[in-house]
């Protein structure tokens, strides 16, 4: 949330102090329970010398500014970017599914922002995932696969210097199963696991330096979904649809964090659950050339999600004896969002095939992202 300078006015400081009905944000929180913090803190701890800055100062917005200065925000934020959504790794693995034995590998990168709002710190975040497999056609109707992930994440907060870290390694099984000429169930399930580097700058309203505060918790991923895909041909044309439900379970460990700033914060362990629905409509052309065959796709799909609800999260101070805990509200989710992607598959000679992807998110209320994804397919 920083940088802001709070009004020395009655009216707004009053409402600062007071938790509100609606969603309340960490700093409102902090500045209402900054007093009660202040009075378990540890006897010439570092807290208990930041405290008497804040508590001897002639500023009434001295508690809100001090508050500000604690980002809070960037918790719940932290939380949403590690919950980030599978995509475009589920289409991959369907892409590159063949008839026979194969082994595949691929890359995808996204980019993606925030927006500030009272509640969460915006941010800027990349994500990479390279992905290596073997799928598998063992009957007339189906096809097996197994991927390797590792993925890599980001995250940078505007407006402060914190910024969050993670890598996670995990393995995807695949299976889908031809009901008929036209649709074919499949589905997924996989588990990811690692661990975050989160940095929290902390500054102070007496201009000293700011100290970053720091921690390493662990993330672990578990992930699944189901879907029934249909394809309809008319000549060089064809039609795709799909229909599914990706639900994912997303946990950070608790962890205390180390800088000793006196605002060293322990944040219990937490968990993110998203259940998203969606719905693809997508047209594809086939073009027979002389090197092989290239088949273009357009896809636009609608995301509903039915999980991943606000709610309240919640931080001890280290250096609080009184164990004081300070609450505030999380963001509410987008319910509907949109996706809109371009694939473009190559089948060559001798068993070998690629495909590269783009695609970007619409109707965020806070947040966007694009998504390119590049992938080879060697038939065994």
């Amino acid at each position: 949330m920083r940088p802001i300078v709070l009004a020395a006015m009655g009216g707004t400081l009053a409402t600062l102090l007071i938790p509100s009905a609606h969603a309340q944000s960490g700093t409102t929180a902090l500045t209402a329970q900054l007093d009660q913090v202040c009075a378990g803190a540890a006897p010439s701890s570092a807290l208990a010398s930041r405290c008497a800055v804040v508590l001897a100062s002639t500023d009434p917005a001295a508690r809100a500014n001090a508050a500000n200065m604690n980002d809070l925000e960037e918790i719940p934020g932290a939380g949403r970017g590690a919950a980030k959504d599978q995509w475009p790794s589920r289409e991959e693995v369907s892409a590159l599914l063949t008839p026979k034995l194969a082994l595949f590998a691929s890359a995808d990168h996204s980019r993606s922002f925030r927006s500030n709002d009272t509640i969460e710190a915006a941010f800027d975040a990349d994500s990479t995932t390279f992905t290596v497999g073997i799928d598998w056609h063992p009957g007339t109707k189906w096809q097996l696969g197994l991927t390797l992930n590792h993925t890599r994440d980001n995250q940078q907060f505007r407006g402060s210097l914190g910024r969050t870290e993670a890598t996670s390694t995990g393995a995807i099984a695949v299976a889908s199963w031809d009901a008929n000429d036209h649709f074919v169930l499949n589905g997924y399930a996989g588990r990811f696991q690692g661990s975050q580097d989160i940095r929290r700058v902390v500054g102070f309203i007496d201009g000293s330096a700011p100290v970053a505060e720091t921690a390493s918790p662990g993330l672990r991923r578990t992930l699944g979904g189901v879907a029934v895909d249909g394809s309809f041909p008319h000549g060089a044309l064809e039609w795709r649809s799909s229909m599914g439900l990706d639900v994912a379970r997303t946990a950070i460990s608790g962890y205390v964090e180390n800088g000793g700033s006196g605002f060293d914060l322990n944040v219990p362990q937490r968990a993110i659950l998203t259940e998203r629905g969606r719905l693809d409509l997508a047209l594809a052309r086939t073009f027979s050339e002389r090197w092989g065959v290239w088949q273009p796709e357009l896809r636009v799909g609608l995301i509903h999600e039915f999980g991943n609800d606000a709610h309240i999260g919640s931080v001890r101070f280290v250096e609080d004896l009184s164990g004081t805990v300070v609450k505030f509200d999380t963001g509410a989710p987008d319910r509907d969002w949109a996706q809109a992607t371009f694939t473009s598959t190559m089948t060559l000679p001798h068993g070998n095939s690629g495909f590269f992807t783009i695609g970007r998110e619409f109707g965020h209320s806070t947040a966007t992202a694009t998504q390119f994804a590049i992938g080879w397919r060697i038939e065994l």
